[in-house]
């Protein structure tokens, strides 16, 4: 659609002064960017944002296009910094943004300039952007041409632009479920700026939730298919926390009321990854929503079925997402834990190690 020549051509040409000074203000919006920041600016055609990313001092930046043409434009305005692909430069990418590999990551920035109503779902993209960003990083979804220009072009090219821009009820709508923030919103005529943020330690606004209640038998998958031991707790009692925890993979701290003949550090307080959900990848019908804790210890007993357990929840990683296989799930668990662990360190997390509901 965009990967004929003449539409290269097309983008190559100077833009207008007033364009320029917009997709200025675009970049001017990413708080702290500079020479430590790696950008991913997605659905870049030839590059008009390149420009004032590097005006930045932005050194590290992925170009990402469905386009071959523009990508082999790219690669021409901006050649390679080097063939390992680690050095500071404009590197580029060829694909949907949806397909980018998560080794790509993580990000300080995402860019999606006159890109984001492509997405056949929303959703999807703002998941997608959350997974690659790192902890307090942010997000941009611009139009320089303003929402309601965008909204005719969706009007009168529906198989091209399948969405128009939301509004502002409508983007809080869509990161509902996501760890995602508002924290900045235009809506002019000749101006559409959102900046989204994955908040700093993966915090929530209900955090921190206490979560107290039996162990309990689950489906048995996590252990027995995953290699991922978990304590199932009863969801009943605990319908009202429940209400602030969304469908999702949490992170946070744990305890077990183990038996007195068990070491010492089998009560202890302990880094723990919870799932909070159907566990759509590996259940295989309506199953009631369930409470998984995965706590980073390993016991000196395999089973604690019927013993109290105590956890406080800290941060808020992703949605429950519907994986295409075991080995792919397997995978995000091994990365939901790294966060875990690595987050769980820093001293606003940390300090819930010692909360008022565990027994010290």
């Amino acid at each position: 659609m965009f990967g004929g020549p003449e539409i290269v051509q097309e983008f190559l040409r100077p833009l207008p002064d007033e364009i320029e000074e917009r997709l200025a203000d675009v970049i001017a919006a990413l708080p702290g960017l500079g020479p430590s920041s790696r950008v991913l600016d997605v659905g870049s055609g030839t590059g008009c944002l390149i420009p004032h990313l590097q005006a930045r001092g932005v050194q590290d930046i992925l170009a990402v296009d469905v386009s071959a043409a523009m990508v082999q434009q790219l690669q021409v305005l901006y050649p390679a910094p080097s063939s390992c692909g680690n050095d500071p430069g404009v590197r580029t990418w060829q694909g949907d943004f949806l397909q980018v590999p998560a080794y790509m990551g993580p990000v300080t920035a995402i860019c999606m300039n006159a890109v984001f109503g492509n997405f056949v779902d929303l959703h999807e993209a703002l998941l997608k952007a959350a997974l690659i960003l790192q902890p307090g990083g942010h997000l941009v979804i611009s139009h320089v041409m303003g929402r309601e220009w965008h909204a005719q072009l969706h009007r009168e090219r529906p198989a091209m632009v399948p969405n128009a821009l939301p509004d502002k009820a409508q983007l809080q709508q869509l990161i509902a479920d996501l760890p995602l923030e508002l924290v900045q919103y235009t809506d002019e005529p000749d101006l559409y700026i959102a900046v989204l943020q994955v908040p700093p330690g993966y915090r929530f606004s209900a955090a921190p939730v206490v979560l107290e209640g039996t162990v309990v038998t689950g489906f048995g998958r996590g252990s027995r298919q995953l290699g991922v031991p978990t304590a199932n707790m009863d969801p009943v009692p605990l319908q009202q926390q429940l209400q602030q925890l969304p469908r999702g993979v949490y992170f946070g701290w744990a305890q077990l009321d183990a038996p007195g003949d068990w070491p010492a550090a089998d009560s202890a307080v302990h880094k723990m990854v919870m799932n909070v959900g159907r566990r759509p990848t590996v259940n295989t019908g309506d199953e009631a929503p369930t409470i998984e804790v995965h706590v980073l210890h390993k016991y000196s007993h395999e089973e604690f079925y019927g013993a109290n357990i105590r956890v406080v929840v800290a941060g808020f990683v992703r949605p429950e997402i519907r994986f295409s296989g075991l080995p792919q799930l397997l995978a995000r668990i091994k990365t939901d834990t790294a966060i875990a662990k690595s987050q769980l360190d820093e001293p606003a997390a940390a300090a819930l190690r010692v909360h008022s509901s565990f027994k010290q």
